[in-house]
């Protein structure tokens, strides 16, 4: 059994993750910013600036892991002062680490930061610059950094929820509107993914870290695949069109999510359950 502590416990992906390894039988410590937050009916953590490594270094106390989930709620509300926050957020999480001896972090990046050819976009440069603070050799132990894709499930936003409310309806999908990366993840293959890096023999977690991991569900990797997962075996009016994805915006390069997979499950024996 171990004890983990999890930023941002209140949101969707860090609630969903606590839930899974308290499940499991591990201790969940949730960091909230927010005073008088519970989460599951248990009083959080409170930390007000994520930023100050002395607060943080009180709250890791104790704790064998760390799981970085804290975020803006909204990518397209970021300004440059985001840029910096989101480096210094997790500069403060691996000194606080140190200290306390915990070498096990790992922090929820987006594949938004692959999009480094659009210098307008800060929520990409944002999570740009905190990969590159969870990849240095110091302080104490590098990040294993996760770009996240999409995620769907229960509670999910943004481009997820609007696609399954078009499934539901019964709508033609926006194909041509959709921005999306051509990737997306189900929260319960994140809660599972994270429980497995939790338990995970220490000698492959450490080779694993100071790298960057896509997890994915490979057959949902596009938006007509996708949208028939929203749908529960429901009919969602949907003519299959082979390869139509790739052919619009946001496209991933043929064989890109198998490789996606592959590498995460040479890395650390994991892939999700489709």
């Amino acid at each position: 059994m171990a004890t983990v502590a999890i930023t941002g416990i209140t949101g969707l992906a860090g609630g969903h993750v606590g839930r899974a390894l308290r499940a499991a039988g591990h201790v969940v410590v949730g960091i909230s910013r927010r005073q008088s937050v519970k989460w599951e009916g248990q009083a959080t953590c409170v930390v007000s600036d994520l930023t100050d490594p002395k607060a943080l270094t009180a709250a890791l106390q104790g704790c064998d892991a760390v799981l970085h989930f804290a975020d803006r709620a909204d990518r397209r509300t970021y300004s440059d002062a985001d840029i910096d926050t989101a480096a210094r957020i997790l500069s403060a999480i691996r000194e606080a680490a140190a200290i306390n001896g915990v070498r096990r972090i790992i922090a929820a990046s987006s594949v938004y930061a692959e999009r480094n050819d659009r210098p307008d976009d800060l929520y990409g440069r944002s999570k740009r610059a905190m990969e590159a603070v969870g990849l240095a050799k110091e302080p104490g132990a590098a990040a294993l950094v996760l770009r996240l894709p999409p995620l769907h499930g229960a509670g999910a936003k943004g481009a997820v929820r609007h696609i399954a409310r078009a499934v539901g309806n019964g709508w033609p999908l926006p194909f041509g509107l959709a921005r999306t990366p051509r990737r997306f993840l189900s929260l319960d293959a994140l809660a599972d993914l994270c429980l497995h890096l939790v338990e995970l023999e220490e000698g492959a977690f450490t080779r694993a870290t100071g790298q960057i991991w896509v997890p994915v569900n490979v057959n949902q990797g596009s938006l007509s695949a996708l949208a028939r997962a929203l749908g529960n075996g429901r009919d969602t009016r949907l003519v299959p069109i082979p390869g139509i994805d790739r052919l619009l915006g946001g496209r991933v390069s043929p064989g890109q999510l198998e490789r996606d997979r592959d590498a995460l499950l040479a890395a650390v024996g994991w892939q999700a359950r489709d």
